[in-house]
């Protein structure tokens, strides 16, 4: 089975060239790297050309949208297995080797995709976790993005798996190390309405998978840490105006036809009040948001 990687990125030159680094330590190396950039500039195809990798690279320059550069990207590629990486990442030098290991031993082709672990460093200060276990309260109690199982809240929002769960089958990935099989993407394709950032784009390619007849498997022996890069990132307003927006846009398309999940998304759209409850900026783009939404 041969590997295409596509990474995505934008603006964040540095990142990139530590992800990069990871990916050639890999024990079981890509057969290609497709980087699709949309940057102010084009620095990036200058370094590529410039550096000696283990595997072909090819470059292609897009306009900005996560969602837009990531079905370029798919468009180009042929092989088995496409892989998708955040440009701020540090995979584990075997995360490639686990993750086809899923796929090969999955012969009947059941498994459409399939996640790695983020094992990201946990908040070491008593204050930290104090803050990090009121708001996973908050979270769960309202129905909202938050760590739970791996599965869907009834509002329609994801849930990340728990540090202790163990491989399995999820139904929500993460858009930072997300890996499909090719053939999935002949029923599903990333949802270029998501413009720009394209916030919770990993949730509807998850639930595309799911309904074209694939499960998504978790695999805990592929790891990785997410650095998550403040360049290029929204601020709290936007993210907190686009969180409604978006969520608002990806119900009505793949859940409100089951009526009693409406009464779920009302609650969620509390809940993210009440999630920013501690930030002026964040109220403001939630209310926006939500002005946004029944202005329509």
């Amino acid at each position: 089975m041969k590997i295409s990687v596509i990474i995505c990125t934008r603006n964040r030159f540095d990142d990139f060239t530590k992800t990069l680094s990871s990916l050639i330590a890999q024990t079981r190396l890509p057969d290609e790297l497709i980087v699709v950039d949309s940057s102010d500039g084009k620095k990036l195809e200058g370094y590529l050309g410039s550096v000696d990798l283990p595997f072909p690279v090819r470059y292609f320059y897009t306009q900005p949208g996560l969602t837009l550069q990531r079905n370029h990207g798919i468009r180009e590629c042929e092989n088995d297995l496409i892989f998708f990486f955040d440009d701020d990442v540090n995979l584990d030098r075997n995360y490639l080797a686990e993750v086809k290991k899923v796929f090969l031993n999955d012969t009947n082709h059941k498994i459409g995709a399939v996640g790695g672990k983020i094992v990201n460093t946990p908040p070491q200060t008593l204050r930290l976790k104090f803050e990090i276990a009121i708001f996973s309260f908050i979270r769960a109690l309202f129905g909202i993005v938050g760590t739970r199982n791996g599965k869907f809240y009834p509002s329609g929002m994801p849930s990340h798996p728990h540090r202790s769960q163990p491989s399995g089958f999820i139904e929500c990935l993460s858009g930072c190390c997300m890996a499909f099989r090719r053939e999935v993407f002949e029923k599903a394709k990333f949802d270029e309405s998501l413009a720009h950032y394209g916030l919770m784009e990993d949730v509807d390619i998850s639930r595309q998978t799911l309904d074209a007849g694939y499960k998504i498997y978790y695999q805990t022996s592929a790891t990785l840490i997410h650095n998550e890069s403040p360049m290029n990132r929204l601020k709290v307003q936007q993210w907190a105006e686009m969180s409604v927006v978006n969520y608002d846009y990806l119900f009505r398309k793949s859940w409100a036809r089951d009526t009693w999940r409406w009464l779920f998304y009302y609650w969620a759209l509390i809940g993210l009040f009440v999630a920013n409850f501690h930030s002026l900026k964040g109220l403001n783009g939630t209310f926006n948001g939500v002005k946004k939404v029944f202005s329509k």
